[in-house]
C-alpha cells in the first residue's frame, strides 16, 4: 500500500509540475534586420554595408592610393556617392507610377539628369585637387566596371540552373 501511494504521489507531481520541468526550451528572439532609416543612420555613423565595402576595396586596389591620398580621397568619395544616390532617389520617385505623366515630369527628369552631371563635374574637380588626372579617370572607369560585374553576378545568381539534356 505504501509503494502504491508513493507511485501515485510521483505521478501527481509529474502531472502538476512536469510541464515546467520538461517544458519546451525557450526559442531565441528573432531580430529583424534594420530598416532603411536605421541603415541610413548606421551609414551616417560611419558604418557601411558589404557591397559598399567591397566597392571601396575594388576601387582602392585599382587606384593604388598612397596613405596620404587614401586619407584625403575616401571622405570626398563617400560624399560624392551620397550626393549621387540622393539625386537618383529623387529621379526614381519622379518616374514612379504615382507621379502624373506630362510636361512637369519630363522637366524634372531633365533637371535630375543635369544635377547628376553637375555633381559629377563638381566632384571631379575635388578629386583633381588630391589625385592626378589618370587616377581620377580610373575612379569612374573602376566604378563602372564594378557596377557591371555586380549586375552580371546578380543576374547569374537569379537565373535558374537548367538541367543538361
Amino acid at each position: 500500500m505504501y509503494k502504491l501511494a508513493k507511485h501515485i504521489f510521483i505521478i501527481f507531481l509529474l502531472l502538476s509540475f512536469g510541464s515546467k520541468i520538461f517544458g519546451q526550451v525557450p526559442r531565441p528572439v528573432y531580430r529583424r534586420p534594420p530598416n532603411y532609416q536605421q541603415r541610413v543612420i548606421i551609414r551616417q555613423q560611419g558604418g557601411i554595408n558589404k557591397v559598399e565595402e567591397i566597392r571601396e576595396q575594388y576601387i582602392s586596389k585599382r587606384l593604388n592610393l598612397s596613405a596620404d591620398e587614401s586619407q584625403r580621397f575616401w571622405p570626398i568619395f563617400r560624399r560624392y556617392e551620397d550626393a549621387m544616390k540622393a539625386i537618383r532617389v529623387k529621379k526614381r520617385l519622379n518616374n514612379s507610377k504615382s507621379q502624373a505623366n506630362g510636361t512637369e515630369q519630363i522637366q524634372k527628369e531633365l533637371f535630375y539628369e543635369s544635377e547628376l552631371v553637375n555633381t559629377r563635374k563638381y566632384y571631379t574637380d575635388e578629386f583633381l585637387k588630391i589625385l592626378p588626372p589618370e587616377k581620377v579617370s580610373e575612379i569612374f572607369k573602376s566604378e563602372r566596371e564594378f557596377t557591371d560585374e555586380l549586375i552580371k553576378q546578380l543576374t547569374e545568381r537569379s537565373e535558374p540552373v537548367k538541367p543538361n539534356p
